[in-house]
């Protein structure tokens, strides 16, 4: 599937003003009062968890108004599906893409994207918008903790990311031959994204910010 909404992709939430003026250019020119809902990502604090309020409190900052935190397992759909933007937050890309299907968000936010709704994915949520999450299986098999056989991703672009990849290569010197490895083996290319980086989709044009 050919994604239709304009996609931000970055490791970190609004890390450089590159990042951040992208995001808000996404939105209409009032975009102080659209309705931006931030999909969290915690398997028990959900949106009592401090990244998750620290982000939503950024986006005060920026002069945003309307920032709602949804907890896809106890929240109405119909909130998301009223969002001007959608904000998928980072953490466990494994538990993210089974909350998001398992509750029918995934439909919801395909529905966004088909409505030419931005969506911005930061880290975990970066990659679940991608194909799938075959490369995260094979570097980090004991992450699917669920154990679930249907890896693949939302489909929103073909476009398929490593965030933080100079914090993790430093931690892991074998991840850049890893990486290259399952490049080699699937015939697929991997944009590396470091800390600092985002990427602009729009109609499969790749932008690095």
């Amino acid at each position: 599937m050919v994604q239709l909404s304009t996609l931000l992709l970055s490791s970190r939430a609004f890390k450089t003003p590159a990042i951040t003026q992208a995001f808000i250019n996404m939105l209409p020119d009032h975009h102080q009062y659209s309705e931006i809902s931030i999909i969290v990502n915690s398997v028990k604090e959900g949106r009592l968890h401090p990244k998750m309020i620290a982000l939503q409190t950024q986006l005060h900052a920026l002069g945003f108004r309307n920032v709602t935190l949804f907890d896809v397992f106890q929240d109405n759909l119909d909130i998301l599906k009223q969002s001007d933007a959608l904000i998928l937050n980072g953490g466990y890309e494994f538990y993210l893409l089974h909350a998001l299907k398992s509750s029918n968000a995934d439909q919801v936010i395909n529905d966004l994207a088909q409505n030419n709704r931005p969506i911005y994915g930061i880290s975990a949520g970066a990659i679940v918008l991608g194909p799938d999450l075959q490369l995260y299986q094979y570097l980090y098999p004991e992450d699917n903790l669920l154990q679930d056989k249907d890896l693949n991703g939302l489909k929103l672009t073909t476009t398929r990311i490593y965030p933080h990849f100079d914090q993790h290569a430093i931690t892991n010197p074998g991840l850049i031959d890893q990486i290259n490895h399952w490049e080699n083996t699937h015939h697929q290319s991997v944009i590396r994204l470091n800390n600092d980086e985002g990427l602009l989709i729009q109609d499969e044009n790749v932008k690095r910010l």
